[in-house]
């Protein structure tokens, strides 16, 4: 199969347990794949400017999936391939939910992550999560003081939100006043961190549109993922792969199941179909 393209997924997949660094095999896999002019595309719920840093150090890699689908950009021009956002309104009512709570919150928007200031302030009372520490000691965070009036006044769309530590009394109701708003759905079940995404968000959606502007079709791609936001990409790809620690039924509907996320489960995908080395 003439594959010209990888859609490549991190956490769980790619990168090693901190979930900050991509292991030497699988980067030395990726890079020998770039010598032979396939395009490797992040295909992730990472903003944009939360990639992992071997990502952004290779300059080859240009085209970014980010958000879940949400925002499909050209890195290295800025150009926005495809976007499936708030509207600004509906990124202020939403921004309602987690406001002045307590709440840690990563709003991701315009490629950028946002952090409400009273929350920035203080963050040695919050579960940052230890993956994320890095981002925010590189100051690529934006601190706004009140994000519901912030994206409103600003005409701004948001692409996502990540919380974390939600308490134990509020975490039902986050969940109800998200699910029924009609404009966000959350990915996750009730619990102490949820994620929600524009309603209705398709990721491949945004890839069909990438791979359009490549001149590539979905046949010549091969997705490699490990969680329900991997699958319809993997379902459609020419070649879908899971990683060894994706659920079962995922594993069930792949093309090929590889090692897991931490044994080097991406390289031995990329040897087999694209270095031809397995």
């Amino acid at each position: 199969m003439d594959i010209k393209a990888i859609l490549l997924d991190f956490d769980g997949t790619t990168l090693q347990r901190d979930q900050v660094f991509i292991s030497v095999r699988n980067m030395y896999a990726i890079r020998k794949a770039l010598d032979k002019g396939i395009y490797i595309v992040p295909s992730t719920g990472r903003a944009e400017n939360m990639q992992p840093p071997q990502i952004e150090a290779e300059k080859r890699i240009r085209y970014y999936i980010t958000s879940g689908g949400a925002r499909v950009v050209d890195h290295s021009t800025g150009e926005i391939i495809h976007e499936e956002i708030l509207t600004p309104e509906d990124s202020a009512r939403m921004c309602r939910v987690f406001e002045g709570r307590n709440i840690y919150t990563e709003i991701a928007a315009g490629g950028r992550i946002y952090l409400e200031k009273a929350v920035a302030d203080h963050l040695e009372r919050y579960p940052v999560p230890s993956h994320h520490v890095w981002f925010i000691e590189a100051g690529r965070q934006i601190v706004i003081d009140e994000p519901s009036r912030y994206f409103s006044e600003n005409g701004i769309g948001i692409e996502k939100v990540n919380m974390y530590g939600i308490p134990a009394g509020l975490q039902q109701q986050i969940y109800d006043e998200v699910e029924h708003s009609g404009v966000a759905h959350i990915t996750d079940p009730v619990g102490e961190n949820m994620q929600f995404f524009p309603q209705g968000l398709d990721r491949t959606r945004g890839i069909r549109k990438l791979l359009d502007k490549l001149g590539i079709s979905m046949e010549q791609v091969m997705s490699i993922g490990d969680s329900v936001l991997d699958a319809e990409a993997v379902r459609a790809s020419g070649i879908g792969v899971v990683v060894g620690n994706a659920p079962q039924w995922l594993k069930d509907e792949a093309d090929f199941v590889t090692a897991p996320f931490d044994e080097d489960g991406v390289a031995i995908a990329i040897e087999k179909f694209i270095l031809n080395e397995g």
